[in-house]
């Protein structure tokens, strides 16, 4: 386990501000409520995305679909541009990691991350973890479950799935597997995940290139490094091995061995080299560069390039169409199926008749009406009334018949369309096809 040691400097305070952003935004979120609906809520049981305010049904699983894409491409579009940035900024192992550590130093006191910790160090260090995990889990589990259902069953004590079993509820057994793996995670794995687990390290070279900025050690200028009890600035180069680089790593890779899997491109080894070179009044050895700058100091960084215009380009199609989607997205959705009560039959002097069942879901947020109707004047729609109310993100069947006075020659089938209209929007409509059957 890999515990990092403290630093101070410019690239530590703006990783601590984001750190602070985003942590708001966590804690935040899934209580945040517009007109009495979450901001952000993922009910699988009920099958509704609340995303950032956008309502995603499962027949509307694309935007879901197009946010996803568009989150890997904006990732390859940023590492393209600014090197592994995720990792180092956004990242919530990093993040998180950060925050456990805070919670496990106030606690221990400044002897945390230092070895061997005695037995009762070691227990105020998993408590803290036990107690952040704790917190963070019941805020993780109000991105699925509603804050105010959590509330009640805390209240209420409901612990279990039903009154006649011993069964764990599924948000208790959510909470144990969550809070179980983040102090296994906080006290064990940690600088594992990014080392073994997370893909993103193995495949970031094919998303840089040579104008991709990385974290780098200055060869030329640092080497021959310090070595042993040699007197400082006696060796040929500027690196004093104080190893100050290594200790501040969050995953403990030593920068100057080359770019590696484990670096995250945090920056923290910037501002170790940077504090400890300018007592000597010397510059940083290590620092962000592109691979280009590595090889030649005088080149410059080149934003616009093949690889980041594919990539902008790309995530901005991907954006319009996404808007395109959301602009004329229509709040009501419509299935029809054969009623299988009511076989397709023949009245004499009547004509062929069929029963069909239409479900119709009222996406918006106050009660509709809705028409049905077919679009072939071959068919008549017998029905017990001409509109149908359907309340706010309501849910309707509606059973009718479908008469049609004659047959087509030699068909045992002929297509139908039925369109079911918002009476008060007429824009909002929806055509479904289904089939029309004549007995045999």
């Amino acid at each position: 386990m890999v515990v990092a040691r403290p630093v101070q400097g410019k690239h530590r305070t703006i990783k601590n501000r984001i750190n602070v952003v985003l942590l708001i935004l966590f804690l935040v979120l899934p209580f945040l409520r517009f007109g009495g609906n979450p901001f952000v809520l993922l009910d699988i049981p009920g099958r509704k995305f609340h995303v950032f305010g956008l309502e995603i049904w499962p027949h509307e699983f694309y935007f879901l679909h197009l946010i996803l894409i568009m989150s890997g491409l904006s990732l390859f579009f940023f590492t393209a541009l600014l090197g592994r940035i995720w990792c180092g900024y956004g990242c919530p192992q990093t993040i998180f990691m950060d925050f456990y550590d805070w919670g496990a130093k106030l606690l221990v006191g400044s002897e945390y991350g230092k070895r061997p910790l005695n037995t009762s160090q070691k227990i105020r260090q998993y408590l803290a973890f036990f107690i952040l995990a704790i917190f963070f889990s019941f805020i993780f589990l109000a991105y699925f479950v509603p804050y105010e259902e959590i509330a009640s069953d805390l209240m209420h004590a409901r612990f279990f799935a039903g009154p006649d079993t011993l069964a764990p509820a599924a948000w208790v057994v959510f909470m144990v597997m969550s809070v179980g793996f983040a102090v296994f995670n906080a006290g064990y794995f940690r600088e594992n995940a990014c080392k073994l687990v997370c893909p993103y390290g193995r495949f970031q070279t094919a998303l840089l290139d040579t104008h991709s900025p990385i974290v780098s050690y200055d060869v030329k200028r640092g080497e021959p490094r310090r070595e042993g009890k040699q007197k400082l600035f006696e060796h040929g180069g500027d690196c004093i091995d104080c190893n100050m680089c290594n200790l501040v790593c969050p995953t403990g890779i030593d920068i100057r061995e080359g770019l590696q899997v484990g670096c995250i491109a945090c920056g923290l080894c910037v501002d170790a080299c940077t504090n400890v070179l300018s007592k000597f009044e010397k510059r940083t050895l290590i620092d962000y560069r592109t691979i280009e700058q590595v090889e030649n100091p005088d080149a410059h960084r080149k934003y616009l390039r093949p690889r980041t215009v594919v990539y902008a380009s790309l995530l901005l199609c991907f954006a319009t169409a996404f808007v395109y989607l959301l602009v004329t997205r229509i709040p009501m959705y419509a299935t029809v199926l054969r009623d299988r009560a009511i076989s397709a039959l023949y009245v004499p002097d009547i004509g062929y008749q069929n029963g069909y069942e239409v479900h119709v879901g009222n996406q918006s947020r106050k009660p509709i009406e809705v028409k049905i109707m077919v679009l072939d004047k071959r068919y008549e729609i017998l029905a017990p009334q001409d509109t149908y109310k359907i309340g706010a993100e309501g849910f309707e069947k509606i059973r009718f018949v479908v008469r049609s006075a004659q047959k087509e020659e030699f068909a045992r089938t002929r297509p139908i369309e039925f369109k079911i209209v918002d009476v008060n929007e007429p824009t909002h409509e929806r055509v479904v096809q289904t089939v029309f059957s004549y007995p045999i």
